[in-house]
């Protein structure tokens, strides 16, 4: 898989006018009906605020569930006993974030002799990544510094180098922009130690950048809502867990017995989590174990980012929305979250609709309100439902102790418009996969204090 820079990956005005035209199409072809089928739109209004009231109850839903407290289990190890892990941290011109990463390892709470952190950095960073890592390595003996200089790219195919030199067990995997909280090994080990089958634990990415810019801001909360709501729902109600986010912690066994991380699917934690469940293993969830991340600044980095994940769960979508409900090792609620949650890589496209749909109204005469009573009224609780769900994280936070900065509660406010914009990435993700065919391109994601190059 190629990798490019968010610099190099600009979109020109060409491309833009295809990507526009074909969205234009897209649309015409699902409103011909009404050509032939005068209340075809009112039928697609209705099957779209069904959509999005699936989408958003849902997600209200997975934030009420979320209140629950983590079942973390006690660690009765003492420190003797404690089994060795080793943190593998893949690095591509990481220079802005990377030495906060390594500070907060040597604070972490866990004996100094039974840590290995492997830092990898590509030896086609064009900063200081290497210099650092092997500075860190240098200095201290739990670090080890490991370059990687071969062709292709992708956080895949790095993390998978760099568990080649990761020498325990128990391993885990963090993105270079991650900073652990001092406890989040301990509580990790815990869960494998209770239990067997658990080959995969996932915390909580906790955004700290939100006042880089505004769409910082509104990309934390989004993640707020993402990672405590939604990931830990899914823990607490026996469904599809999955460890997207930049922090995950493995057995061995999921390597040896699955193989490595997919290097051709974007998303290739999604791809992994269905492994691990196809296997019938156990992947579990607890927001208790935080690593601290930074979230996009800039518009072209948040693009990137965002139009990447959009793509690959559309990939992972494609490859197991159909082969993991016939699974016999899938417990049945997990079959059925999973069917949800690929279908809804996937639908989020068909909100592009609504834009016509809404004009239809006034430009003719043509009927276009859903087959709903009172649709209204559920097109109001769709607008307030960002806030209220927002709330609820935020008092989850103010009760277990964790703080935001002011202007997160009021871009709770404005969300909407945040995540409707995301529908443009959607719609480019899905004609980048399944119309244009365009390769796959890993676009790293740009640093907030990155160095200028002026």
């Amino acid at each position: 898989m190629d990798v490019k820079t968010v610099e190099d990956s600009s979109v020109s005005a060409g491309m833009i006018t295809l990507y526009a035209s074909i969205t234009l199409l897209l649309v015409a072809v699902v409103l011909s009906p009404t050509l032939v089928y005068r209340r075809f739109p009112r039928l697609l209004n209705t099957l779209l605020l069904l959509g999005l009231l699936g989408l958003v109850g849902r997600t209200l839903v997975s934030a009420v569930l979320s209140f629950r407290q983590p079942d973390t289990p006690s660690l009765s190890l003492t420190d003797d006993e404690l089994p060795p892990v080793s943190v593998v941290i893949p690095a591509y011109n990481e220079e802005p974030v990377l030495p906060a990463t390594i500070e907060a390892c040597k604070n972490l709470d866990y004996p100094a002799e039974k840590l290995e952190v492997v830092l990898c950095y590509e030896s086609a960073s064009t900063d200081r990544t290497g210099e650092i890592c092997r500075t860190a390595a240098a200095d201290d003996p739990r670090f080890k510094a490991v370059e990687r200089d071969e062709p292709g790219g992708g956080k895949a195919k790095a993390t998978n180098y760099a568990l080649r030199y990761a020498s325990h067990d128990i391993i885990s995997s963090i993105d270079a922009d991650h900073c652990f909280d001092p406890g989040a090994i301990r509580r990790a080990v815990a869960w494998f130690e209770s239990d067997d089958e658990i080959w995969c634990v996932k915390g909580r990415c906790y955004g700290d950048n939100p006042n880089d810019s505004l769409l910082a801001l509104h990309a934390t909360v989004e993640r707020h809502i993402a990672e405590k709501a939604d990931l830990f729902a899914r823990h607490v109600a026996g469904g599809f867990t999955i460890f997207g986010g930049g922090q995950a912690f493995f057995r061995r066994d999921v390597f040896d017995e699955l193989g490595e991380f997919d290097e051709e699917v974007l998303v290739e934690d999604i791809d992994m989590s269905s492994k691990i469940h196809a296997a019938g293993k156990r992947l579990v969830v607890d927001p208790s174990i935080i690593t601290y991340e930074e979230n996009p600044a800039t518009l072209d980095a948040w693009w990137s980012q965002r139009k990447r994940w959009a793509r690959g769960w559309m990939q992972v979508a494609v490859r197991y929305i159909a082969r993991l409900p016939r699974n016999s090792a899938v417990s049945t609620r997990a079959k059925i979250d999973a069917a949800y949650t690929f279908a809804y890589a996937i639908i989020p496209v068909f909100v592009v609709v609504g834009i016509p749909l809404a004009a239809l109204r006034f430009v003719s005469e043509i009927e276009t309100a859903p087959y709903v009573p009172n649709a209204w009224l559920f097109w109001i609780l769709l607008a307030i439902a960002p806030l209220s769900i927002s709330g609820l994280v935020f008092l989850q936070d103010w009760r277990d102790g964790f703080s935001h900065a002011p202007r997160e509660y009021l871009a709770a406010g404005t969300l909407w418009f945040y995540l409707s914009f995301q529908t443009a990435v959607f719609v480019t993700a899905f004609i980048e996969e399944f119309i244009v065919q365009k390769p796959s391109v890993y676009v790293t994601t740009s640093r907030s204090d990155a160095p200028s190059d002026d």
